[in-house]
């Protein structure tokens, strides 16, 4: 496959045969004259491979290497020197080169060794890309999601320090999780680039460097960054939705990030985003917060289908094998005149015989099993918008209130009042999802408070054209400063073991494609108030 070559050689022939014969090859190639131009180069494009002379005025190509490696850690280097010393091709090697040419070329020899250069550096990208696939899609603690995303930064981009914002309610980025930031400066300083980036997303989706080895023409009034610091802005969005930026920092002038790096950014962001719309869809088709608290998500729930289902299979193949077994044993000819005596069962038949039993009774049941999860998904899951429609409010409310009633009669008394009469438009499934969601949050937050009182009321109302619906718990409250957080996808104050920090962010997106808003009012101490606005079916007359 071809790469991207960079040539560093004082001699113009040599050059001009090099990208000759490369070019022919299939390779794009770029000149350099000496090493200070190469880094040159280096800083606006990112080169596959370096193909530099030794013996080279000011910048030697041994500088030159060690230089690459330090700024283009994973561009491959290959040495050609007439000098061909032991001495030479060991300190070469020392300094991280892939592989020593002798001048003159042997032509042969030069396109092997290119290749075998370019190969390793694709399996090398294509390893770092497969690990950190790996490392946000298998991880099934999604609260963690964000850790994990900051974690691939700073190894895939060789960072000091990586930050990741996700937007809260009102849209204003709240730090999802940080790695490596000194202080509280470094912090805001990568909020207000971020900030700043959302602004442009609109009209301008492309990542931004910054820093001694780069500039970026949207951000040339920003505030001057400390010298030896360079920072790498990559918006994350799905089209012209927001979800989120990441910002990518270094602290060594030596190590400064360059717009060579941007590839590599843009493939790192796109993996985040794929990442985050993974764990938001996942967390849409989940069945309900009653299970696992919105935790469980349809690769889950297609594990618990697919487990029954397959010893089901095993044990039907069995009954089979069994049966036909039993068929020989019991054999009677079909056209015999006199009727044979029974055949007695000893004591191997007996056996064979309870083994067919109990395989029978495992795949009754799995069968059994598969047929209450497929029910509970059908029930929880009738979410089509297609099939959306005016149903009463309460219906989904009362449904809500018996999914979570094993979450919510040991935690608190519950109290309902609803009023008769209130149609809403969509479907009881999607609308009882986010009722059940904050009536378990209640519950959960009741279930260990040691408070006077542990009440959770459920109400519904009509005001004017709109359907009012509050969940409300005397519980210990949100602390003010995670209240403004508390829709923010991934964020929860629950710990791994509980939360997901997903139930209540797709809440919000449900009651919101409905046409309505979700609100919270609490009080430390005193409780909390969910408030479900939607728009109510007119009444006659109105």
């Amino acid at each position: 496959m071809p790469g991207h070559i960079l040539i560093v050689d004082d001699e113009r022939d040599i050059r001009q045969l090099l990208r000759e014969m490369l070019t022919l090859e299939g390779h794009e190639v770029a000149e350099a004259t000496n090493g200070a131009e190469a880094l040159s180069r280096l800083r606006d494009a990112s080169f596959d491979l370096v193909l530099t002379d030794v013996r080279m005025p000011n910048l030697s190509g041994m500088e030159l290497l060690r230089r690459v490696r330090e700024v283009s850690p994973s561009t491959e280097v290959v040495v050609a020197t007439a000098y061909a010393e032991l001495d030479t091709a060991i300190e070469c090697m020392r300094a991280g080169a892939f592989d020593l040419l002798r001048k003159p070329f042997n032509l042969q020899e030069l396109f092997s060794c290119v290749s075998r250069a370019l190969e390793k550096r694709r399996f090398n990208v294509s390893t770092d890309l497969v690990r950190l696939s790996q490392a946000l899609f298998e991880q099934n603690a999604i609260e963690q999601l964000p850790r994990a995303i900051v974690d691939s930064v700073r190894s895939f981009m060789a960072a000091d320090a990586a930050l990741l914002a996700l937007p809260d309610t009102d849209g204003k980025l709240q730090v999802a999780h940080a790695q490596g930031l000194l202080g509280e400066e470094e912090s805001a300083l990568c909020l207000s680039l971020g900030e700043r980036m959302v602004r442009m997303l609109s009209r301008d989706q492309m990542p931004a460097v910054l820093g001694p080895l780069g500039g970026d023409w949207r951000f040339k009034d920003f505030q001057t960054l400390p010298r030896e610091l360079s920072v790498c802005v990559l918006p994350l969005a799905a089209r012209e939705r927001m979800l989120g930026v990441l910002v990518v920092l270094r602290r060594s002038e030596m190590r400064a990030l360059n717009r060579g790096e941007l590839d590599r950014a843009s493939l790192l962001a796109s993996h985040a985003v794929l990442a985050l719309e993974n764990a938001r869809m996942a967390g849409q088709l989940s069945a309900s917060e009653r299970m696992a608290s919105m935790g469980l998500v349809a690769a889950g729930i297609s594990h618990e289908i697919n487990n029954p289902a397959s010893f089901v299979l095993s044990n039907l193949l069995y009954i089979q094998k069994g049966l036909n077994l039993l068929s020989r044993t019991l054999h009677h000819e079909p056209h015999a005149k006199e009727p044979r005596e029974p055949l007695s069962w000893g004591p191997r038949e007996q056996e064979e015989f309870e083994a067919i039993q109990e395989a029978a009774s495992e795949a009754y049941e799995g069968t059994r099993r598969i047929c209450e999860i497929i029910r509970d998904m059908r029930a929880l899951s009738r979410m089509d918008d297609a099939t959306a429609g005016w149903f009463d409010l309460n219906e989904a409310i009362r449904s809500a209130l018996r999914i979570t009633r094993a979450e919510t009669t040991p935690a608190a008394m519950v109290v309902v009042e609803l009023s008769d009469g209130i149609q809403v438009k969509g479907t009881p499934g999607r609308v009882s999802q986010v009722f059940s969601n904050l009536i378990i949050n209640a519950a959960q937050a009741l279930s260990d408070w040691k408070g006077p009182r542990r009440e959770i009321r459920v109400t519904s109302l009509r005001a004017g054209d709109r359907a009012i619906v509050e969940v409300a718990d005397t519980g210990p409250g949100i602390a003010p400063e995670h209240l403004s957080r508390v829709f923010q996808p991934f964020f929860t104050t629950k710990g791994m073991t509980t939360g997901t920090g997903l139930g209540l962010s797709i809440s919000r997106d449900i009651v919101r494609r409905l046409g309505g808003d979700i609100e919270v009012q609490s009080e430390q101490g005193v409780g909390t108030v969910f408030t479900v606005s939607l728009p109510a079916r007119p009444t006659e007359g109105s």
